[in-house]
């Protein structure tokens, strides 16, 4: 191969890969704005109500594009149970989420439900059989005492509605041991089950308030939605372009991104312990991607030995 051509297919990867970021920075923000717009519309709307919405956009949009790249195919996946399973986790989170952030604000949310890497350590052990080794354990302290700080337990400034957000944490990382173990199947399978699950149960629970919209909570409800699905989109895209291990860290973009909506649609600046537990988290999860990538470069080197 001439090196004319070599460098035409570096410069091509390389556009994919600041492609794939772009889109994770772009889906931080949409993400972001999505809980925008569940704090707009929560005087009038119960979280369940919320999650309504963002599942019917979401269903709107995931199927269609689902069937368009996968065909029929999605609706028969290999792990029927685990993507079951994973529907019903992924809607109970979102709910408990949403109940957090009723009474948070959205950067201290988004700092909390970053603790989930931590839940993903422990919860391999049992489910997926890994051994974690004491740096691991050091590092997800450390996540976890970021949790503490912003949390406050025993003080005057702690609020119940932290325990929903660091539950609604623990069921998003059982989500994504589901993920894991249901890896045959594809992003748009997952999409597709996740959806029409996550819709099916919150319609089941709101069933007497859908007919008890008003305009306003039609419009930021349907806004709410649109940013959280074209966001899951994003995602699928982003990860088909670049390897998971190279992305991941920017997801944490999202506490940028939940701070920058927050002070430009309300004018508020985290304070210092959100400051400062959000930068444990944040180093505690950035810590743990990286191990997981030298654990992986050895599973690889293992059989050329």
């Amino acid at each position: 191969m001439s090196p004319t051509v070599d460098v035409g297919l570096s410069s091509r990867v390389d556009e994919r890969i600041l492609l794939a970021i772009a889109l994770i920075a772009a889906s931080t923000l949409l993400f972001a704005a999505c809980d925008v717009g569940a704090k707009f519309i929560q005087p009038e709307a119960s979280a369940e109500k919320i999650a309504w919405w963002r599942n019917l956009v979401y269903v709107i949009v995931a199927v269609p594009f689902a069937l368009r790249r996968e065909g029929r195919a999605v609706f028969r996946p290999r792990h029927l149970w685990l993507n079951i399973l994973r529907g019903l986790a992924a809607i109970c989170g979102t709910i408990l989420f949403l109940l957090g952030l009723q009474h948070q604000q959205i950067p201290d949310a988004t700092a909390i439900s970053f603790v989930s890497p931590v839940f993903v350590m422990a919860l391999s052990i049992v489910f997926l059989g890994e051994v974690v080794g004491t740096r691991r354990w050091l590092s997800a302290l450390v996540g976890f005492s970021g949790v503490l700080i912003i949390v406050q337990p025993g003080t005057s400034s702690f609020h119940y509605a932290s325990i929903f957000t660091l539950v609604a944490a623990f069921v998003g990382a059982f989500s994504t041991i589901l993920t894991r173990k249901a890896a045959r199947d594809s992003a748009e399978t997952m999409m597709v089950w996740t959806s029409l699950i996550g819709l099916s149960v919150a319609t089941v629970l709101v069933w007497p308030e859908i007919f008890q919209t008003s305009w306003h909570e039609f419009v930021f409800g349907m806004a709410g939605g649109l940013f959280f699905a074209i966001g899951q989109v994003c995602c699928v895209f982003a990860y088909r372009m670049a390897p998971a291990s190279l992305l991941a860290p920017f997801s944490y973009l999202q506490m940028i991104s939940a701070t920058a909506v927050s002070f430009v649609v309300w004018g508020i600046v985290p304070g210092l312990t959100t400051t400062v537990g959000a930068s444990l988290i944040v180093a505690s999860g950035l810590y743990s991607l990286h191990r997981e990538r030298m654990r992986a470069r050895h599973r690889r080197a293992v059989p050329e030995l």
